[in-house]
Formats: C-alpha cells, sequence, structure tokens
C-alpha cells in the first residue's frame, strides 16, 4: 500500500509540473467592430485574440494570422487594418493565400517594414 501511494503521489508531482509549464491561452480582445483581431509580439506569438486561433512567424520578419474558419470569413473581401509596433514605418496585408503561409486561405500574411526591408516586430491587425 505505501508503494501505490508514493507512486501516486509522484504521479501527481509530475503532472502539476507539467501543468506549471503548459501555455497560458492568449487573452480575447474587446473589439465588437471587428470580426476577427490579434495582437501578436515580435517572434510571432498570439498575445491577444478574436477569432485568431494562431500565429507564427515563418521567416525574419513575415508573420501568419490564422483566422477562425468557423468565423465565416471571406479574407479576400474583407478590409483589413494593421498597426506596426515600435521600430517600423509600415505594415503589409496580404489577404490571398501565399506560399510563406503554407497557401492556406485562412491566413493573412503580415510584413512589417522599417526604412523599406521587412522587419521583426509587433503589431496589432483587425479584421472589419
Amino acid at each position: 500500500m505505501r508503494r501505490t501511494a508514493a507512486v501516486f503521489a509522484g504521479a501527481a508531482a509530475l503532472s502539476a509540473a507539467f501543468t506549471l509549464q503548459a501555455a497560458a491561452a492568449p487573452a480575447q480582445i474587446t473589439a465588437p467592430n471587428a470580426r476577427a483581431a490579434a495582437e501578436v509580439d515580435s517572434l510571432g506569438r498570439l498575445q491577444r485574440q478574436k477569432n485568431v486561433i494562431d500565429s507564427y512567424r515563418p521567416f525574419t520578419g513575415v508573420y501568419c494570422v490564422i483566422v477562425d474558419p468557423s468565423a465565416g470569413i471571406d479574407l479576400p473581401s474583407a478590409l483589413i487594418l494593421a498597426n506596426g509596433g515600435v521600430g517600423t514605418d509600415s505594415v503589409q496585408i496580404l489577404r490571398e493565400p501565399t506560399q510563406s503561409c503554407g497557401n492556406r486561405r485562412d491566413a493573412i500574411t503580415v510584413v512589417p517594414v522599417k526604412d523599406g526591408r521587412q522587419t521583426d516586430a509587433e503589431f496589432t491587425i483587425a479584421v472589419l
């Protein structure tokens, strides 16, 4: 009985350690007029979102924001606004599928620009 209890105690401690290391889900954005929105850090990690299921950086200065397909948003016809963080002059948005984002129809390709060149930077995006 003691041995079984020790095994269960060890398993519980190990489980707790993995649970504490799990990444927290991105917070929700309150954006009543946006159909989708996201805040993404310079490493491509999704910080806050509305109807966005993922974001990542496949290459330096190129980001993919994946809109939840269940939101029913037709990206090619949507108005998409973006704002770059510190160190950017502008942000380019590509709403058609791109090779950089695996030709996904639910992906928005985002390219922050500084001095005419793509750069790693945080950004916000809204799909209206």
